[in-house]
């Protein structure tokens, strides 16, 4: 049996893809029972705030209410409140589909002379994306640090820098 004498690198390719199940846990969570703290969504309101007298809406099949997470301010101060509001508007864009979370994936392929192929790949995942200039700036970064941790994989396997630079500096960006 004849045995692998020689590996190649192949093309690099760039993607991003949809964070299917993102940890949203550090903007907080929707429930569905009035409690201190929590914004009343339809009111867009604090229970706090609430005047004597005022209807809370009960919407069928919605969770009502958003519990801010716990980030060590007192509730009702107004730190908690600029805090509290601030969640609360990134979960609700990420509701309406405003923003996403993504994954950024950066592949190699490696090849043999006995057309025997393999895949190196970095990612990192979790990543917010606004759809604006600072998310793209922010991506181009990860993109970075990804292309270096793909380096080190490679120089450890034994491919020389300009090898590796030559599939590198070649990624072909896939969106």
């Amino acid at each position: 049996m004849k045995k692998c004498t020689t590996f190649t690198l192949g093309k690099t390719t760039i993607t991003k893809e949809y964070d299917n199940d993102p940890d949203i846990s550090y903007l907080g969570e929707y429930g569905g029972k009035l409690k201190p703290g929590c914004i009343i969504r339809s009111l867009d309101k604090f229970y706090e705030d609430l005047e004597g007298g005022e209807n809370i809406p009960n919407i069928p099949r919605e969770y009502n209410f958003f519990y801010p997470p716990d980030n060590g301010e007192k509730i009702g101060t107004p730190e908690y409140k600029k805090c509290a509001l601030q969640d609360y508007e990134n979960m609700e864009g990420l509701s309406n589909s405003q923003w996403s979370f993504i994954g950024i994936i950066v592949k190699t392929e490696i090849k043999t002379d006995m057309r025997i192929s393999d895949i190196v790949r970095t990612s990192l995942w979790g990543i917010e994306d606004h759809y604006d200039k600072n998310s793209r700036d922010y991506h181009k970064e990860v993109i970075g640090e990804l292309i270096d941790e793909q380096k080190d994989v490679l120089l450890e396997m034994g491919f020389s820098n300009n090898e590796i630079e030559d599939s590198l500096c070649n990624f072909i960006e896939v969106n």
